[in-house]
């Protein structure tokens, strides 16, 4: 397995420290030129990275309330910190608590209804010209002359639906139905459902 060119270096249970190098910013597209815009593709590829952290070092701060600090190297690339809240001691929670960089990362997986190819299709093209470069994962499937799109949707915490523009296209789901739907329709993608229909 060829390992990320991404360092990571974990500072105690509630620390990671992160370098990435130009080459790895861009692969990512970790950072747009407004570090601070927390939009929803910096979300996405921003968990990408820790994807790798939780593999390679075992660091997963899913749900919990994070600091993300981010410091821009000289030479190149930057430096970021990831501090999860919740194991910290109350004293010190209490100091980095004031920080404007306060997030809850989280991820879910939301599940859609369409009633055309068209309508599926229609969405995929939509999110293909507003994030290019920062599908998320997302499988389509196949039942009973409908079609259904499963979508790993990323957010602050309170927030549930990444992509509204959805609701124009398609009905949400609820979860248990969901779930019936990707274990007994015929599943045409693989975890690429979205960029592969934007192309069809």
């Amino acid at each position: 397995m060829v390992r990320s060119r991404v360092e990571f270096l974990l500072i105690g249970e509630s620390k990671l420290k992160i370098v990435v190098n130009d080459e790895e910013m861009k692969k990512y597209g970790l950072f747009s030129s407004n570090t601070d815009s927390g939009g929803q593709g910096l979300r996405r590829a921003f968990w990408r990275v820790l994807d790798i952290a939780k593999s390679e070092v075992g660091f997963d701060p899913a749900g919990d309330k994070v600091l993300i600090q981010y410091y821009p190297v000289k030479s190149g690339g930057c430096e970021i910190f990831v501090t999860k809240l919740g194991i910290l001691p109350e004293s010190s929670a209490k100091l980095v608590s004031r920080s404007n960089k306060i997030e809850i990362l989280s991820r879910s997986r939301s599940y859609y209804a369409f009633d055309s190819l068209s309508e599926l299709r229609a969405f995929c093209r939509a999110i293909k010209v507003s994030s290019p470069d920062t599908f998320p994962k997302s499988d389509v499937y196949y039942d009973n002359e409908k079609y259904f799109l499963s979508i790993e949707e990323y957010g602050k915490g309170g927030e549930t639906i990444e992509f509204p523009c959805i609701l124009e296209f398609a009905k949400g789901l609820t979860a248990d139905f969901g779930l019936y739907i990707s274990e007994h329709a015929d599943r045409l993608s693989d975890g690429d459902g979205i960029e592969r229909f934007s192309l069809i």
